[in-house]
């Protein structure tokens, strides 16, 4: 309730207590007449904003079920959430290592590591120093010859470390290095490096009057060799990644007794993540139903009771995710009703064991199709198909985005709640408007009445002092 002037409450009780005037108290009367003819607006918009604000603490918890719902459908929609693989390997010879559970695939492989890729190595003749004078001092070129063209290397500064900075500065694909071998003299060498493999191959030549290099070969490039599962295998490089799907083979030696690698697939990762799903659509419907029933629980409950069909279409929205038909449909899967998930008459959602292990135990493969289009981290944007649990997933945005139903709600909630707060704000200046309006037409009221008291007194003096002339 707004506050009157304190100085009119004052003055009026200062009348009263000198048994002036009418005797009323004016300024509660007057704050009576003014709360009567507001206090039921303000209490019914007071009632309104208490509950918008409720509402936006119900849709908060209404968006947040079902953004756990989506986080479920997010983490479903990799091939990787469906299984665990594991490998075994059976020689040191070979790394080898899973680089994507949604790409491996269980089985074996027998390989035979019989050649090392290696690099084009060369020496140059000893030098007294790295700063030692080549080509008397002028500058030359250095020319690294490959399949591919020639590399022309200026070198400005005509010593061994200005050859090393002007190779390891160009594009050639050599790296060179100066070494000192002597342990407590001078013997300077210039050693260069290639890349791996045989179309890597380079010869090196100079400009300069005579060759200051005196390259010697150590080792020639060549390409790598394998067997795998019978096949003979080249490659440029020690790490191979496109041998075996989804594993990498670094090759550290060459082996002697046929390496045997060996993937293991665990397919109750696909059971579990469905759990999870279920626990979580569940406890979703009981966050609905909790937030449109009254007398609950939980903080929110309650709070949407006014918007239950709003709620409701929201579950249902939900519910319906089971026959969701997958954009990647395989092996006659093509839902979730498909893998045995279904509701009972209490509306909980559970799996029928029976559906799920004859279509896992058949069709596994194809149920990891539908649900994720045998994809590991797909973008929702991506314009090609991506299977049930993503396609579900950007359904659900259209609840929780931004721009989605349940914020657009959540957003009105509080436009009105800004509203509320705007009418009762008016609603206290028309109190205290009221109030003291009242009083100043009661205090002209009281000075009438003070003066009728006056005039009364006046003539009641007269009356008597007349009287007492005559006695």
């Amino acid at each position: 309730m707004a506050e009157v002037n304190s100085t009119a409450g004052t003055g009026t009780s200062i009348v009263n207590n000198l048994k002036l005037g009418s005797g009323v108290d004016i300024s509660k009367l007057a704050e009576d007449l003014a709360a009567a003819e507001t206090q039921p607006k303000i209490d019914r918009y007071t009632s309104r904003k208490e509950k918008s604000e409720a509402s936006i603490s119900g849709y908060g918890a209404l968006s947040g079920a079902v953004n756990e719902v989506k986080v479920v459908l997010d983490y479903l929609a990799k091939a990787s959430s469906t299984r665990t693989l594991s490998l075994n390997n059976s020689s040191s010879a070979i790394d080898a290592k899973i680089n994507s559970q949604a790409i491996a695939a269980s089985g074996n492989a027998d390989i035979e590591v019989a050649r090392l890729a290696l690099s084009t190595t060369m020496r140059s003749t000893e030098y007294s120093s790295g700063s030692q004078q080549l080509n008397s001092g002028n500058s030359f070129n250095v020319t690294i010859t490959k399949s591919s063209g020639d590399t022309v290397i200026p070198v400005a500064l005509a010593t061994p470390q200005g050859v090393v900075d002007a190779i390891n500065g160009s594009a050639s694909g050599v790296k060179a290095t100066l070494v000192n071998k002597s342990a407590g003299g001078q013997a300077w060498y210039i050693l260069l490096d290639g890349e791996l493999g045989t179309s890597n191959n380079y010869s090196v030549s100079t400009s300069a009057s005579s060759d200051p290099f005196q390259f010697s070969t150590g080792t020639t490039a060549i390409n790598s060799k394998i067997i795998y599962n019978g096949l003979t295998i080249n490659r440029k490089t020690n790490s191979l990644d496109d041998v075996i799907p989804g594993v990498t083979l670094n090759l550290k030696s060459t082996t002697t007794t046929n390496a045997t690698i060996s993937i293991g697939e665990d397919k109750t990762a696909l059971r579990n993540t469905i759990d999870i799903f279920v626990d979580t659509v569940n406890n979703f419907s009981s966050i609905a139903s909790d937030l449109t029933t009254v007398g609950g629980e939980n903080e929110y409950s309650g709070s949407l009771s006014s918007d239950k069909s709003f709620v409701n279409l929201v579950s249902r929205q939900i519910k319906n995710l089971i026959d969701k038909v997958s954009s990647t449909p395989s092996g006659g899967i093509s839902s979730l009703r498909d893998l045995g998930l279904s509701f009972n008459l209490s509306g909980s959602m559970y799996v029928d064991d029976k559906i799920y292990n004859s279509a896992v135990s058949t069709n596994y493969r194809s149920a990891v199709t539908m649900l994720t289009a045998d994809t590991e981290a797909q973008s929702k944007y991506d314009a090609s198909n991506k299977g049930l649990s993503l396609d579900a997933s950007i359904e659900l945005d259209n609840l929780v985005s931004s721009s989605g139903s349940i914020t657009r709600q959540s957003n009105s909630a509080k436009a009105k709640v800004d509203e509320y707060t705007d009418q009762l704000l008016e609603l206290e200046k028309k109190l205290v408007n009221l109030q003291q309006k009242y009083i100043k037409q009661f205090a002209v009221m009281e000075s009438l009445v003070q003066r009728s008291k006056d005039t009364q007194t006046y003539l009641e003096g007269q009356f008597e002092s007349m009287s007492n002339m005559y006695k």
